[in-house]
């Protein structure tokens, strides 16, 4: 019985050619597609010699590869079986032959690849030489994170938190509060103690003076005969004074004391100091002084260790002037 069943075969390179079936099942090649090369005789140039000896070429029936003639007639028997070759391509990217690279160097390097490496390397040589037990700044939270409290920055594990110690704003982060204790000790007395120094030279600290309370201390109010100006007189008793020490007074405006708040601009205060007593403060109207000769007197009586200020204020002006 003559078999009337036909081949189309589509070549890779769109070639076509008509076979008949019977033809395939006399070729003596074991592979389907040489098979099929052989009979339809097409050449696609570029897809042979030592390409096909390493790649095998596919049969593929309606999307779907195709091993055998037997698999082709199982699925369905029809008059006409249209056919195509594919070549199945091995290996992924070639970054080994890019432009400007050398031959088994692995290709050029970009900036991201450079700048890995190099946060790398950092990595490895902090986890040599910092010991994270130590660190004052590295905090581990409720989520199992890594938290840098000087520059207040979350990490995802030990190695993010010591790249993040090498770069640039945790170093700025360092330097600014070196800075800023290196001022507090300045403004203390004190000195930061650096590794030249010896261990044993004496660290000069500012000694603590004992207070023995508020002195004695009395007031009196009362007017001029002639101008009508108020006068106040505050005598303040200093027996346990310091030898060769006198007492201070000074006026502070209610903007610059810490005691009471809110501050009342309709008042200031007289402060008087003398070692060893606290430093003591009178609530003044906040009026004009008068600087004028005999009007604003301060008198200390070394004997009898007393300091009296006498002042009197500027009558019919303007509250808050000048003092």
């Amino acid at each position: 019985m003559t078999d009337h069943r036909q081949v189309i075969l589509t070549t890779l390179r769109g070639n076509t050619a008509v076979l008949p079936f019977s033809m395939l099942r006399t070729s003596s090649a074991t592979d389907l597609s040489d098979a099929l090369l052989r009979a339809s005789q097409l050449r696609d140039v570029g897809f042979f010699g030592d390409t096909a000896s390493k790649c095998r070429l596919q049969v593929l029936f309606r999307g779907r590869p195709v091993l055998s003639l037997g698999d082709l007639t199982s699925k369905e028997d029809l008059s006409c079986y249209h056919l195509s070759l594919r070549l199945p391509i091995l290996g992924g990217t070639d970054r080994q032959n890019r432009v400007g690279s050398k031959f088994g160097g692995g290709g050029v390097s970009s900036s991201q690849n450079q700048e890995r490496e190099r946060k790398e390397r950092l990595k490895q040589l902090a986890l040599e030489s910092i010991d994270l037990a130590k660190d004052p700044y590295l905090m581990r939270n409720h989520l199992g994170t890594y938290e840098c409290k000087l520059c207040l920055t979350l990490h995802t594990n030990e190695a993010n938190y010591l790249a993040h110690t090498q770069g640039k704003k945790h170093q700025q982060g360092l330097a600014r509060r070196a800075h800023m204790e290196k001022l507090k000790a300045e403004k203390e007395g004190t000195s930061l103690p650096t590794p030249s120094s010896s261990s044993t030279a004496p660290t000069t600290r500012p000694t603590k003076r004992i207070r023995i309370g508020r002195p004695a201390y009395q007031v009196f109010k009362s007017r001029d005969a002639d101008t009508n100006q108020r006068c106040l007189s505050f005598e303040l008793s200093f027996p346990e004074i310091e030898e060769d020490l006198q007492p201070r007074h000074r006026f502070m405006s209610a903007f610059e004391q810490k005691v009471e708040s809110p501050p009342d601009r309709r008042f200031q205060y007289l402060l008087f100091a003398a070692e060893p007593y606290e430093t003591v403060a009178f609530k003044i109207p906040n009026d004009p002084i008068d600087k004028e000769p005999g009007r604003f007197v301060t008198h200390w009586d070394a004997e009898e260790k007393k300091f009296t200020v006498t002042l009197y204020f500027v009558e019919n002006a303007a509250p808050g002037g000048s003092n």
